[in-house]
């Protein structure tokens, strides 16, 4: 029976977005300098970026920003005076000089099938990108969460201890001037 090769660790640069819960923590713990409960999660997303090779470090700038004009309202803007332009420019207002012969069917085959279909996959990307910040933010907040109540929860044990401390002290203090206040009253 031939043996087996032992499965090689998944590569952090996988062609699928997803990633678990597991592996993000292990991503965490790889990429985190300090060894602390407070991860910087900038310093973790910038090492993460190093890590990926120059073309996809652009790939993902190139995906981010585009979206980042695409989704403002001053693109919005811009598509509507675009579509009004070329519709006034096509309507036969202008002396039936438009260059088209069925109105509006180059405009929504550019609008419609070129732009959709280089929008959506860019767009896609982009939202992967964010996801992975957000699960990696998530982890640290997770971590900086966790360690802020386990030093709550050992603060309240102190003050208990405490607390504990100085009511014993109180009524050792009660018990002695009880004990010598009926020593007084004799005398």
């Amino acid at each position: 029976m031939p043996r087996s090769r032992p499965h090689a660790p998944r590569s952090t640069h996988s062609l699928h977005p997803y990633r678990n819960p597991g592996e993000i923590r292990q991503i965490v713990d790889r990429l985190q300098r300090e060894v602390s409960p407070i991860v910087h999660t900038q310093e973790i997303l910038e090492d993460l970026r190093k890590e990926r090779r120059a073309v996809g470090r652009f790939n993902g700038w190139l995906a981010d920003h585009i979206v980042g004009v695409a989704g403002t309202m001053g693109f919005f803007y811009f598509l509507c005076v675009l579509m009004g332009s070329w519709a006034f420019w096509q309507s036969g207002l202008m002396s039936n000089k438009g260059f088209d012969p069925f109105p509006f069917s180059f405009l929504f085959f550019i609008l419609g099938g070129i732009m959709q279909s280089l929008f959506v996959p860019t767009m896609l990307t982009a939202s992967n990108r964010a996801t992975l910040r957000d699960k990696i933010k998530d982890e640290a907040d997770h971590r900086a969460w966790s360690h802020l109540y386990d030093v709550n929860d050992e603060q309240l044990q102190i003050l208990r201890q405490l607390a504990d401390a100085l009511l014993k002290e109180r009524r050792a203090k009660q018990d002695t001037t009880e004990a010598e206040a009926p020593s007084s009253v004799k005398q």
